[in-house]
């Protein structure tokens, strides 16, 4: 990492004289398998807690609600009573899926043109293995700090978190005033903006019904096409559904829709399909409530019906916690924004804006059970990138990634 000449600072310099070990350690958490599903964190827990000895960390607490879920909580004390700000990652990524795809071994990360490839690269082992780097480089500093800072690296977060950051706070485990989640804040290059907000999710499916019978009497006999009419719903959809929300500043693009992300329908040739469904999940915006969603989507329904009398049309959402897991937002003047706008800039060179991640991340377990403010995403790497084939993440981005977090939680206690 280029640290700034003007800006010669000893806690920099500990990251910068460790950087070819923080990309060697990112490779190994790569090179360990934690895909979810099936779901099973514990390889890569252990090499986690041999590099925190040799980090000369405190061993961490491992919290879990099945042993092959854990939870790794790191604590870092400081001198005199303050706050304590939660600096968060997952240890879980998605499968890797057909291999074919793959022009490298997922699990077997190469580094090529400074970019390190592998499975959970940018989602995000990268940003875990900052953390740690940066919780161990803070430590000589530790007796200057207020309060305390925390590290918590989740499981289960692929699968929806209810193994892991659901589960913590669920069992209030876990308690700060502040929390950072390391996600990839990149679309389109990294370190693109700083996510004060994360938009929520909410999916439902929508069920059309209509004549099973043998298909050989269908233009004899009344009967309705239920894949037909699911055809034609599932077309007209972006231009019937309306959903209620606040334009938001920082998230020009609103909410997204997307239909047809399940797609079933009939059962068999010779049989006149009686039955057709879609899934929908759409991102939502801070102020939108589930209430309110399904009160669009009756109204959805019954001008639908009333435009088509033959049309059987229902909806429900789908089981939780997909249903519905709520948009978090954190104030742009908050002391741990502000913290890591400046911690940013010194490690970048530049001030990125503030503003929206795409998806859900563990923020909304942490804000909405437990009352913690929370910076969405704030990681290394792409999120485009992530749960596809030739995953990477950037060398020099994750040893600027430790910087920041190392800066900016040595600013918010200070």
């Amino acid at each position: 990492m280029a640290v700034p000449a003007e800006y010669d600072d000893p806690l920099l310099g500990r990251i910068a004289n460790r950087a070819d070990e923080l990309i060697d350690f990112t490779a190994e958490l790569v090179a360990t398998p934690s895909s979810n599903p099936p779901g099973d964190e514990r390889a890569v827990a252990e090499v986690i807690r041999r590099k925190a000895r040799v980090l000369g960390l405190e061993p961490p607490e491992v919290l879990a609600a099945r042993p092959e879920r854990p939870n790794l909580v790191f604590r870092l004390r400081g001198g005199v009573p303050g706050p304590a700000l939660i600096i968060t990652g997952h240890t879980d990524t998605k499968p890797a899926g057909a291999d074919a795809r793959w022009s490298t071994d997922p699990l077997a990360p190469i580094i090529r043109d400074g970019r390190l490839y592998g499975l959970g690269s940018t989602d995000m082992k990268g940003a875990v293995a900052a953390m740690i780097y940066a919780f161990a480089a803070l430590q000589p500093d530790a007796d200057a700090l207020r309060g305390e800072l925390i590290l918590v690296l989740t499981a289960d977060e692929e699968s929806g978190s209810r193994l892991g950051a659901h589960y913590l706070a669920d069992e209030a485990l876990v308690h700060a005033d502040a929390a950072l989640v390391g996600e990839p804040c990149g679309i389109t290059r990294e370190w693109e903006s700083i996510d004060v907000i994360g938009r929520g999710l909410t999916a439902f499916r929508v069920i059309v019904r209509g004549t099973q019978m043998h298909s050989s009497c269908s233009n004899i006999l009344p009967s309705v096409n239920a894949s037909v009419k699911l055809a034609e719903v599932l077309a007209g959809l972006s231009d019937t559904l309306l959903l209620d929300f606040q334009p938001h500043p920082l998230c020009p693009q609103g909410i997204t829709v997307n239909a047809g992300v399940t797609l079933a329908g009939g059962v068999t040739f010779g049989v006149y399909p009686g039955h057709a469904e879609f899934g929908v999940d759409v991102r939502t915006l801070p102020g939108m409530t589930k209430v309110a969603v399904a009160r669009d989507l009756d109204a959805w329904v019954r001008r639908l019906r009333a435009r088509d009398p033959l049309l059987q049309l229902t909806w429900e959402f789908a089981p939780a916690p997909i249903d519905w897991i709520e948009p978090t937002e954190i104030p742009a003047e908050h002391a741990l924004v502000q913290a890591t706008v400046a911690a940013a800039e010194i490690v970048l060179g530049r001030r990125p804006p503030l503003g929206t991640f795409p998806g859900a991340t563990d923020a909304t377990p942490l804000q909405h059970k437990l009352g913690i403010p929370c910076i969405a995403a704030f990681g290394p790497g792409l999120l485009p990138l992530a749960h596809g084939p030739d995953e990477y993440v950037s060398v020099e981005g994750v040893v600027q990634a430790a910087g920041i977090y190392a800066l900016a939680a040595r600013r918010y206690l200070a």
